[in-house]
């Protein structure tokens, strides 16, 4: 069915946006329903969008009222047969107001300065039939002067900002930046590239443009130099206190705190997020598990494959920034680290292996609270590491994971509406590093047993160096409510969860002594390990008394160490064997 959407924003210091879409009733039809998705592809948490919505209303072309009523909390019904027409007309418009103002890639926001609008979070679609080609045209305030979007702009639609798609799920997968943000481009293998920035950047010397375009030629030249595209738009919200990102099909939301740019660690972290959201354009747009197309937006779309689709690409993210050329082997290493220190520090890997991670994805990483470490590990993380080892298998046998990546394309993104299920993934692992490659990546996988990185990384001639932190380990973290010491959160199996302490306990006496949050750490740090200490907390309003006997701190990773550059700079450099393996 046809579908012709226009967005109003005419008071943005007010947060909302009125929509008007106009539809044409099928020939027959009694009744019309249509829905708000309730979540986003590649952000798997049910968010509610419809809760939003102010007042809608739905009239004939005119302006007779159609009676609907709600059906579901994101879904309405039209019925046809109940309503008090004069005429019985096709066309019909389905108007309403809804209020726009979270500040993340996965939602909206809209306020005087910019409107920052997430398709999912805004757009309704028709409950069980196909809207093709849909318009949509965007009206906002004079004074701004930039609309940037990867939809297509309509040709010959003289003075309005008209844009189309080819259905409603391209439609909202083009987020759209409108307001007076500053814009830049580059070309690369012959296909324009938009940048896109909304916020204030803080100072730096870095070269966004000329970065970013490094990042997509080195991307591209592992798969081939092949872009499903004719056009791409990087998008960053500047905003204080934020990271992150979210693909689409020929574009990418990010979000980023633009005063960490100055600093090196973090620019390279910024240039990571922008590799891993570019990566997911053939990794999960187009190369993606089975169960995640076609969408169903009203509820939860389950997948233990999420390995795949977060785990490679976090492994590659990092990998493409140095193999760019944008930082050395040396710096590659430091931002891994972390990774590899949390996996062996989060007690959560033993109750849950990457599949179950996956699948738990709704309730678990997305809903992450004070004890997630304690139940679970993110499939960014261990699937990421993961595929860091099984590149290091790959390589004793003259393979890598660049040879699976172009596997995966040339079998399964060329043909994205099959999507691709864990066995054949399985069988291409097998077929590039035999069988007992194989069954040591479905370990890595399907169970909870460890991995031993230090093994792993021994491959690629580096070495994991381990310190030893002095003073007395508890196992908890602490906020600060003013001056009050509140416990955050409590390591499974530590000295603090064996005394019972809990979330939100606070701290009021230390061996009887009071203390405030500027002595929280001197008093700590005097403590020597294997000395019972009796602590005093207030729990729910309640004076509780505690004893802990804390312990010598665990081991953190320092550093990962290289020790022999040569092997790891080949190790880490971008390599594919000579001819395709075949499958087996």
């Amino acid at each position: 069915m046809k579908a012709e959407y226009l967005v109003e924003i005419q008071n943005p210091e007010q947060n909302i946006v009125k929509v008007t879409v106009k539809f044409e009733r099928e020939a027959g039809a009694k009744k019309f329903r249509f829905f708000l998705p309730s979540w986003s592809p590649g952000s798997y948490m049910i968010r509610d969008y419809s809760r939003h919505i102010r007042t809608l209303q739905i009239t004939q072309e005119n302006g007779e009222y159609l009676n609907y009523q709600q059906i579901a909390k994101n879904q309405w019904e039209i019925d046809w047969e109940t309503s008090e027409l004069k005429k019985d007309l096709p066309g019909f418009e389905v108007s309403y107001v809804i209020y726009l103002f979270e500040l993340t890639v996965r939602t909206s926001h809209v306020n005087s300065s910019h409107a920052f609008l997430h398709g999912p979070s805004y757009l309704i679609g028709a409950t069980d039939q196909k809207i093709e080609d849909p318009t949509i045209e965007f009206r906002f305030p004079p004074l701004w002067s930039k609309l940037s979007t990867s939809l297509t702009s309509v040709e010959g639609a003289r003075g309005k900002f008209l844009y189309t798609a080819k259905d409603y799920d391209e439609l909202i997968d083009c987020p759209v930046e409108i307001g007076c943000h500053e814009t830049d481009g580059f070309m690369a293998l012959g296909k324009p590239h938009h940048l896109a920035y909304w916020g204030s950047a803080y100072p730096h010397l870095d070269k966004l443009k000329k970065d970013i375009k490094q990042i997509v030629e080195t991307v591209a030249l592992h798969l081939d130099n092949d872009l499903p595209y004719d056009q791409y738009l990087f998008l960053t919200l500047f905003a204080p206190g934020n990271r992150g990102g979210l693909e689409h099909l020929n574009s990418t939301a990010l979000i980023f705190d633009s005063r960490k740019l100055a600093n090196r660690r973090d620019y390279i972290s910024y240039l990571s997020l922008v590799a891993h959201e570019y990566f997911h354009l053939w990794n999960v747009k187009r190369i993606r598990p089975r169960e995640l197309g076609p969408f169903d937006y009203h509820t939860e779309n389950y997948t233990a494959m999420l390995w795949l689709a977060e785990g490679l690409t976090s492994l590659m993210d990092d990998l493409f920034v140095y193999r760019a050329g944008l930082c050395t082997i040396e710096e590659y290493l430091d931002q891994i680290k972390g990774n590899v220190g949390a996996y062996y520090a989060i007690p959560g890997k033993k109750f849950h292996s990457l599949e179950q991670s996956s699948f738990n994805a709704w309730v678990k990483l997305y809903k992450a609270d004070e004890n997630y470490k304690n139940s679970s590990i993110s499939y960014y993380l261990k699937g990421g590491l993961v595929f860091t080892a099984l590149h290091a298998l790959l390589l004793e046998k003259g393979k890598s994971v660049d040879d699976l990546i172009l596997m995966l394309w040339e079998h399964y993104g060329k043909r994205p509406h099959e999507g691709v299920e864990k066995q054949e993934v399985y069988d291409m692992i097998r077929s590039l590093g035999g069988e007992d490659v194989m069954n040591e990546f479905i370990r890595m996988v399907e169970t909870t047993e460890d991995i031993d990185f230090n093994a792993v990384f021994e491959k690629f001639g580096c070495q994991l160096n381990w310190d030893s932190p002095t003073g007395a380990y508890f196992g908890w973290s602490w906020d600060y409510h003013g001056k009050r010491a509140i416990a955050k959160t409590i390591e499974l199996d530590s000295p603090a969860y064996q005394a019972g302490i809990n979330p939100g306990d606070e701290i009021i006496f230390v061996n009887g002594m009071r203390f405030l949050r500027d002595e929280m750490n001197d008093i700590f740090g005097l403590i020597e390990p294997n000395q019972t200490v009796t602590i005093t907390l207030s729990r729910l309003g309640k004076m509780e008394t505690v004893e802990v006997l804390p312990t010598s701190h665990p081991k953190t990773l320092k550093e990962i160490a290289i020790t022999d550059k040569a092997k790891a700079e080949r190790a880490f450099s971008f390599s594919r064997s000579q001819g395709q393996s075949k499958m087996a």
